[in-house]
């Protein structure tokens, strides 16, 4: 089922003309696909059940998504115990999870999700502007609005000022008022939450790799479960950085470029050993190499002789 809901997604992604990297062999691993369209980059982890996805694979993919200016999405179709509805947003350890037909929609269709998912059952975000100048328009007081919809004076005062409500509300709202009165889900805006550097998890000589990326003056944010270590940062520039010493380095690096070609970023290697200069677009770097850098400008320049010299 799972790898039906992939291939999917990516052939939905395709038909939207978006550049798209899978990482369906890859394991661990906290998303399972990277698209880029534009300016517009996503980062999706694909789950039937999405009641399987872990808090730490959450929080990574949230860090990655702000780090990269991403965003990031859940598509699977069951929550618990019950299917996903079309059209409507669940949350899961605060990411949005939307299902295949939403996705399409939103996708393909450019149609956005209205409705959202939350205890107690469905919402929706009240376009408190329209309704508070559809009602002074039709005449309506708040104390007749009240009655009208069976709630109180300060509850119609909360609406105005942008509260959410249920569906029935909302669509009794529209009836009373004979207009649209509901936002739209802003799915790619959904995540909200500051980047903080974190404390270098690597011991040993991969640890003196990323010390000397930030000695140089690079800023690095390291990562667990991705096909790459890190993402370090030069001004804008963002560059998919490897620095584990696994014997397959080379099949690594092939999947670092995979990535970085969909997300058209820079990708490099910093290795103790020599390997191909270049597999895919990732070139490779021998740590000594970075100690003759002194800084992130010299980095770059040094990244930009060893992609000519292949």
């Amino acid at each position: 089922m799972h790898a039906a809901l992939l291939e999917s997604v990516v052939k939905i992604l395709l038909k939207a003309d978006f550049n798209v990297a899978d990482l369906a062999e890859t394991k661990p691993r906290c998303f399972d696909i990277v698209a880029r369209k534009d300016d517009l980059i996503l980062i999706l982890k694909v789950l039937y059940n999405v009641d399987s996805l872990k808090p730490e694979a959450a929080e990574e993919m949230k860090k990655l998504t702000k780090i990269l200016e991403a965003s990031p999405m859940v598509v699977g179709e069951r929550f618990k115990f019950d299917f996903l509805e079309r059209g409507v947003v669940y949350t899961r350890y605060g990411l949005p999870v939307i299902n295949l037909a939403t996705f399409y929609d939103f996708i393909v269709e450019g149609i956005p999700p209205y409705v959202y998912s939350a205890p107690g059952g469905y919402y929706v975000k009240l376009d408190s502007e329209k309704i508070r100048e559809a009602r002074e328009k039709l005449g309506i007081s708040i104390g007749e609005m009240a009655k009208l919809l069976g709630v109180s004076r300060r509850t119609i005062k909360k609406y105005e000022e942008g509260t959410d409500t249920s569906l029935p509300i909302a669509a009794k709202i529209e009836e009373i008022l004979g207009t649209f009165a509901i936002k739209q889900i802003d799915l790619l805006n959904f995540v909200d939450q500051e980047i903080e550097e974190e404390e270098v998890n690597f011991e040993g000589r991969e640890g003196e790799i990323l010390d000397q990326l930030r000695i140089i003056g690079l800023s690095v944010y390291p990562v667990r479960q991705a096909p790459f270590d890190a993402i370090s940062r030069v001004e804008e520039r963002q560059i998919l950085t490897g620095i584990k010493q696994v014997r397959e380095i080379e099949k690594r690096a092939r999947l670092l470029g995979k990535i970085s070609e969909a997300l058209e970023t820079k990708a490099a290697y910093i290795t103790d050993r020599d390997c191909k200069r270049r597999v895919d677009s990732v070139i490779f770097v021998l740590r000594e190499e970075l100690y003759s850098v002194s800084s992130p400008k010299d980095f770059i320049s040094l990244l930009r002789e060893k992609s000519s010299e292949n």
